[in-house]
């Protein structure tokens, strides 16, 4: 029979050795990833080819024109709004030629009747500086506002807004709140 030190001793060299197998001195056995090949028709709901323009649905964009149409409800609080009006001879914008702010920059807005472009577009965010003009980050409109288009729904969706006062339904507030929670 062991003495009880020898028993001790056998069960730390046990334990010794398995903890050094497990401190990652094993040998490594290189995996090859797998190599799946996606067909571009299941990369989309429509399950259609997606570099064939064919096959993209026809959308209406039925909206007034320019000071005739109403604003619509922002999809949820500080939400880039939709275009309400017609933009077919206002686009394509280019750094040449941005015809929304003829009328959306906040010294023509008032003039036109138009919304103007909200404090966060004349602001610097990354580097934390007002502006004089326009921040060139927000120039090209249509990145974050679009018409609405009369299409069907791809999937359902039960998303309801919350806006915590009712005028951030329909003005943004995005520079007063931009560091809420962060301490």
């Amino acid at each position: 029979m062991l003495k009880t030190n020898t028993l001790a001793a056998l069960v730390f060299l046990v334990l010794v050795g398995a903890l050094w197998g497990c401190s990652g001195n094993s040998v490594e056995v290189p995996v090859e990833p797998v190599q799946v090949e996606v067909a571009d028709t299941e990369l989309s709901y429509r399950n259609e080819p997606l570099m064939d323009a064919s096959f993209a649905p026809q959308a209406a964009f039925d909206s007034e024109d320019p000071g005739e149409a109403k604003l619509l409800a922002r999809s949820f609080e500080n939400a880039p709004p939709q275009i309400p009006h017609n933009v077919e001879d206002l686009l394509p914008i280019t750094i040449a030629d941005n015809s929304c702010l003829d009328c959306h920059l906040p010294e023509n807005a008032e003039d036109a009747d138009a919304t103007p472009t909200p404090a966060s577009h004349l602001y610097d965010i990354r580097r934390d500086k007002q502006l004089t003009s326009l921040n060139p980050a927000n120039f090209n409109c249509t990145q974050c506002h679009a018409n609405p288009a009369d299409v069907g729904d791809l999937v359902a969706n039960t998303f309801e807004p919350y806006f915590r006062t009712s005028e951030a339904e329909e003005k943004s507030n995005l520079l007063d709140i931009l560091n809420d929670g962060v301490e």
